[in-house]
């Protein structure tokens, strides 16, 4: 029969794949290794923090100041987390600014995602994404949708036996880490990943009582396929997973909501919230809302106002060495149809007093700003002329940007932030 220190033990060795990668900076008590061996404990991947400032002097700091010790050829990693509405949703903004800091700081992989297919018409660059079986998705869009949701706002729920997820990259360097973000309760599941490099076996993920588990597992370098299947001896809750590849670079990970408003960022269950932060914390937080509120005819400035500052100041706490930008909101409208002379557009009702609120709030409470109208769009009335470009900029309804659009929108973006963190232009 087993002692308690045996017990502990055999538990850490026979949950492997729940353990953190990372080792302990001191003695941990017992319980501690306990905790950590089950998946319940996992540390800041002291990769991110390696490279953040102590106390940000300005909201571009640790951004400038984690992309030069990597282009010094410091070991480390920097977070971008780019939170938003449908404009985010929609993954070739998030890509292309991915694809334009990785090629001058180091390219890891693309990072954490919505779980499965949770994200309806959610199609990754370089990925393929598959679900067989019987899930039940939801998202934080809506108050009224009970939680738990993390960073990526989806939830993916299963139970039946086989039912899997399964992804596979085209790129050729692969991936050699899978991240599982799981909500847990006394009648969870167990499942099995399947991937070169780990065990084809169970992992249990019943916990005592309903709470997150952030598991990082190392897989074979160079893995192209990964797959999460159901045992079907219980419900397994996703809320999400990922893949990146050990080593020095910059991730652009990136989390929309079709139709979310900043409302949707208060859905996220703030202790899960507050833990994602904690173990990955981001160099720049992007926050890109303010299409949704700006169709609202009865827009309260102040009441926005005092939200977005409350928004910010939760982030501060969350994620303190942390810096934060808002993107202002691009224009948009509605078309007029007939011949018309001078505007053929009709912004949308708050446009203007939502931006104004973003650009206010981001000055008074230290917050980066992106200006996306002077940067891209300029004018509403300049919308239809984006639309009939070649290639078109935006799309017909004149509220959506096609994918050349937020390319170019990413590219600009991208040299705001290097003159925001000292850098110049990429090259330079």
């Amino acid at each position: 029969m087993l002692d308690r220190r045996g017990l502990i033990l055999a538990l850490g060795a026979g949950l492997a794949a729940c353990r953190a990668d990372v080792p302990p900076t001191r003695r941990d008590s017992a319980a501690e290794v306990a905790q950590r061996a089950l998946g319940l404990d996992s540390p800041p991947d002291r990769d991110f923090e390696a490279l953040l400032p102590d106390s940000p002097a300005t909201p571009y700091a640790p951004l400038g100041q984690a992309l030069r010790a990597l282009a010094a050829g410091q070991e480390g990693r920097a977070l971008v987390l780019v939170l938003g509405d449908s404009h985010v949703a929609h993954p070739r903004m998030a890509e292309r600014l991915r694809d334009l800091l990785q090629a001058r700081f180091g390219a890891i992989g693309p990072g954490r995602l919505p779980p499965g297919r949770a994200q309806r018409g959610f199609t990754p660059a370089g990925l393929s994404l598959t679900q067989d079986g019987d899930w039940q998705a939801a998202s934080a869009l809506r108050s009224a949708t009970p939680g738990p949701f993390g960073l990526t706002g989806y939830r993916l729920s299963g139970s039946r036996p086989g039912d899997r997820i399964s992804l596979r990259g085209t790129d050729p360097r692969g991936f050699d880490r899978l991240h599982l973000a799981l909500h847990c309760g006394p009648d969870s599941g167990s499942y099995r990943v399947l991937a070169a490099g780990q065990p084809d076996t169970p992992r249990e993920s019943r916990t005592a009582t309903p709470q997150l588990r952030l598991i990082r597992l190392d897989l074979a370098p160079g893995s192209r396929e990964v797959a999460v299947e159901l045992q079907g001896d219980g419900p397994l809750t996703l809320l999400g997973w990922g893949v990146d590849r050990r080593g020095r670079g910059v991730l652009v990970e990136s989390f929309g909501i079709n139709g979310a408003t900043l409302a949707s960022l208060d859905n996220r269950s703030p202790e899960i919230l507050e833990r994602e932060l904690a173990v990955a914390p981001p160099a720049l937080i992007i926050l890109e809302f303010g299409t949704n509120e700006a169709t609202d005819r009865d827009f309260d400035a102040t009441a926005y106002a005092l939200a977005l500052s409350r928004r910010l100041a939760a982030l501060r706490r969350a994620s303190p060495r942390s810096g934060i930008l808002l993107m202002g909101v691009p224009d948009a409208g509605r078309p007029l149809r007939g011949r018309r002379r001078g505007c053929a557009v009709t912004p949308l009702p708050a446009l203007q007093r939502v931006r104004d609120v973003q650009r206010r709030v981001a000055t008074r409470d230290g917050a980066g700003f992106f200006d996306w109208s002077d940067a891209v769009t300029r004018d509403p009335c300049r919308l239809p002329a984006l639309a009939q470009a070649d290639p078109p900029l935006m799309r017909p309804d004149l509220v959506h940007f096609t994918n050349e659009g937020y390319r170019l929108t990413a590219e600009r973006l991208h040299a705001h932030l290097l003159r925001g963190t000292g850098l110049g232009p990429a090259g330079a």
